[in-house]
């Protein structure tokens, strides 16, 4: 390895073109040792499932911000892992009947979010994330209205071959309140069969 791929780095990552739609608004903070190249395949996956051609959920899913990717060695087994944050204004879009967030807005959130952490964490230690959800434990805390700001922190919890593993906790920053958790396990896909 050079020396320039394993420096740690601090810093907003300069601006890069990515496909798959409009760039998200300002640049996140990368931490850890990830360099340009890894960030800018972040940072594309992400905006590829956040405001690529998919159209369910693409509302907001565009309005989703990375803020924050951080690549550390855990301290129990000196693995690396990742701490990704995403930022978002709840609209009534996200609302059920009663105008608080809908659980399966939530459960999208975890989804998408913690799938991004996953990728995210594969693109910077340079291994294969070619992962589907195999489930995802999600339990409510407290509701989040409109207007409230969210913010969306996952970690990876574990990182192997064929299953990886990330924690998400989405918080309501105007009313200082955790919302939910989820805990969202991945596998290798099988080969379809037809």
């Amino acid at each position: 390895m050079s020396p320039s791929s394993t420096a740690q780095h601090d810093s907003a990552a300069a601006p890069v073109e990515r496909s798959g739609g409009a760039p998200q608004k300002t640049e996140p903070r990368f931490v850890g040792d990830i360099s340009p190249k890894q960030r800018e395949a972040i940072l594309g996956f992400s905006n590829h499932i956040l405001r690529g051609p998919a159209t369910w959920a693409k509302d907001f899913g565009a309005r989703l911000e990375m803020t924050e990717v951080v690549v550390e060695a855990r301290a129990e087994d000196g693995k690396s892992h990742m701490r990704m944050v995403f930022e978002a204004e709840m609209g009534p879009d996200m609302c059920n009947v009663t105008g608080i967030m809908h659980g399966g807005c939530s459960m999208y959130i975890i989804d998408v979010c913690s799938s991004i952490a996953l990728v995210g964490l594969g693109r910077a230690t340079n291994k294969p994330a070619d992962y589907v959800s195999q489930a995802i434990t999600t339990t409510f805390h407290a509701p989040a209205p409109v207007g409230s700001k969210l913010k969306i922190i996952n970690y990876t919890v574990s990182f192997g071959r064929r299953t990886v593993a990330a924690r998400t906790e989405i918080w309501d920053v105007t009313h200082r309140r955790l919302i939910a958790t989820g805990i969202h396990n991945q596998m290798a896909p099988s080969a379809v069969k037809l």
